[in-house]
């Protein structure tokens, strides 16, 4: 490994700021730039959860986001600066890239694949070596990103409130509970995810199938299944999240799904939330799109 650059410690720098850009959105704040003859041509920040993508490490995103600029698949000459050490997947993009240069800011014990756990970048047999690795480039900086946001995340986890009463899910109808529906929804969609108040209440609730979930009088989540089988308009409030009320509520809605004798039920689940419904046997099909400037995916459950 060579010394860094005062260029080096500059675009390092540009990396932090989409490392803390990640951390804005609850991702691992990690960032990465690539740079060409001195100019930025990708930027890259942690993406996994957003895009429900566990490829869309900080050098990924930033490697395609250079192929698009530069109408290529390849960086021959290229330097590719990341807060963290690359893991094995990185590395391996770097190398079919060829980018010419990797340099890192804080090592990754776990996972680096630059000398931490392993160095294929020192690894003969492989081909299209990164020329040059620099570590540890800020490394103070870049680290102390990770320590602060994994520190604030065990706190939020132990601070989370108990459930006051166990928790019961109870069939709901728009003409008797539409107020308390209503309340959770906006606190969700429209408070929390900026989704207009006007398309969050629409024809298809006063004929759908509602679900509530109650614990010591306190409305904690809610779900709808409509006529033809979708699931729907699934929220929990914050502070109750984590804690099986979700599950609870969509179990309910297959279940009252079942008695009605329907084969399947479907959903429209944003990207972040599709590991959770395949625990509950749902399976992703079509491709991505946008739902309110929210990427959705499509999944089935067969009943």
């Amino acid at each position: 490994m060579t010394s860094p650059t005062t260029d080096d410690l500059r675009f390092m720098r540009e990396a932090l700021a989409l490392a803390d850009e990640a951390a804005q959105a609850g991702e691992v704040p990690i960032g990465a730039v690539v740079v060409v003859a001195g100019q930025v041509v990708g930027r890259g920040m942690n993406r996994v959860i957003r895009d429900g993508d566990s490829s869309a490490h900080a050098e990924i995103v930033a490697l395609r986001d250079t192929f698009r600029h530069i109408n290529n698949y390849r960086v021959p000459g290229a330097t590719l600066y990341s807060t963290v050490e690359p893991c094995a997947m990185c590395a391996g993009a770097l190398m079919h890239a060829r980018v010419h240069r990797v340099v890192w800011g804080a090592p990754d014990p776990k996972f680096g694949a630059a000398g931490s756990v392993t160095d294929l970048f020192a690894e003969r047999r492989l081909n299209h070596h990164a020329r040059q690795v620099v570590g540890g480039v800020l490394a103070e900086e870049c680290a102390t990103r990770l320590t602060s946001f994994f520190a604030g995340r065990r706190h939020r986890a132990q601070a989370l409130p108990t459930l006051p009463l166990p928790v019961s899910v109870k069939t709901a109808t728009w003409p008797d509970d539409a107020a308390t529906l209503k309340a959770i929804r906006f606190d969700v969609f429209v408070d929390e995810q900026g989704i207009p108040a006007d398309s969050e209440i629409d024809a298809h609730d006063p004929v759908s199938i509602h679900a509530i979930a109650w614990s010591g009088g306190e409305a904690l989540g809610c779900g709808r299944l409509l006529p033809d089988g979708h699931i729907g308009r699934m929220a929990v409030r914050r502070r109750w999240r984590g804690q099986g009320v979700g599950g609870l509520v969509l179990e309910h809605l297959i279940e009252r799904a079942r008695q009605r004798g329907d084969r399947e039920v479907v959903l429209s689940a944003q990207t972040h939330a599709i590991g959770f419904y395949e625990k509950f046997g749902f399976v992703a099909e079509g491709e991505i799109y946008p739902d309110c400037d929210i990427p959705h995916r499509d999944m089935r459950k067969r009943l």
